[in-house]
């Protein structure tokens, strides 16, 4: 399964929406974390910790259609 951060909130309360962001950097295939879990992201230059706050709920966890492309929400950690 695919997974897509689209919006990061960075320390500095500034939110960074998919414009900004290339999917490339933050287009992950693989197991999708959910709701709680730490990531790690690449944001204007840098890669760091965040936590994912939207997205994918643990009780939705195994109902994902496999072909879509799950997207999240995190805060900078």
């Amino acid at each position: 399964m695919t997974y897509w951060v689209k919006r990061i909130r960075l320390k500095s309360g500034e939110l960074v929406i998919e414009r900004e962001l290339q999917p490339n950097n933050n287009c992950f295939d693989g197991k999708v974390p959910v709701v709680g879990d730490e990531i790690t992201v690449s944001c204007r230059g840098r890669a760091f910790r965040a936590k994912v706050v939207w997205g994918n709920w643990e009780e939705n966890k195994g109902n994902r259609d496999p072909n879509k492309v799950v997207p999240l929400r995190v805060d900078e950690i």
